[in-house]
């Protein structure tokens, strides 16, 4: 039993039994006790065992009269269209002759036998429907979110190569970006943002002293400034003198 279809996902149909029978309002019923949706337990099955002998066969209304007398399961037309070759069978329990509770209902369409859904199988398939519909929407969507990470911040995935190689242009930016800003807040000392100015001096200083010359070489004493032009005359002079 557990390898057969369920009820409401089966198809049923008899060609044969039509080519023999027919199908009409009158044995419709008829043609859905061969199907394997029909209760051999049913109140109707109890009244063809009951009537089988009997000379004359019970019409429509009179099974439907016998059957409004019984209690317990049975199965009555609900709809008849034979111009369209429909028909809607109703399984009912039976609890008085004018109170009978739905328990399923059947669809006899162009000689196929349907088993209409329950409410419940309806709305379990729409949700399902609904939710894996959601889930493809998110995992699609997914895909064009961004996405975060502590050293680069919000990034998107690319769709395409060249895509991906401005993406990645863009983050070396950003990071580089980020890198100065970040050198930026570290303030230098005073020392260290003096430093060229005291190197430069001593160099100045240097070469100052370099100019300069030993006080029996015509240096400058007692703090007197250097005065290059007077140096180089006093020299071209001693030059001369030798010369002569």
């Amino acid at each position: 039993m557990s390898g057969q279809p369920a009820l409401d996902e089966l198809q049923w149909r008899a060609p044969e039994w039509i080519q023999v029978f027919g199908l009409r309002t009158d044995n419709v019923l008829e043609y859905f006790a061969q199907s394997p949706f029909y209760d051999r337990s049913s109140n109707n099955q109890v009244l063809k065992m009951q009537s089988q002998y009997n000379a004359p066969v019970m019409q429509p209304q009179e099974v439907v009269q016998a059957l409004s007398t019984m209690r317990g399961i049975e199965f009555a037309i609900a709809m008849a269209q034979p111009a369209s070759a429909l028909w809607i069978i109703r399984k009912q329990d039976r609890i008085s002759p004018s109170e009978a509770v739905p328990l399923a209902t059947y669809y006899v369409i162009n000689e196929n036998i349907y088993m209409a859904p329950s409410v419940y199988s309806i709305i379990s398939s729409r949700m399902l429907a609904g939710v894996r519909g959601l889930r493809e929407a998110l995992v699609l969507a997914s895909d064009k979110l961004p996405k975060f990470t502590p050293t680069l911040g919000y990034s998107y995935y690319p769709n395409t190569q060249e895509d991906e190689e401005n993406a990645k242009e863009r983050i070396q930016e950003q990071m580089m970006t980020r890198a100065l800003a970040i050198a930026g807040r570290f303030e230098l000392e005073p020392v260290y943002l003096d430093m060229p100015k005291k190197e430069a001096q001593a160099q100045q200083t240097q070469h100052l002293h370099g100019l300069q010359k030993a006080p029996g070489q015509g240096g400058v004493q007692n703090g007197q400034k250097h005065d290059s032009g007077a140096v180089t005359t006093a020299s071209t002079k001693r030059r001369r003198r030798k010369e002569k």
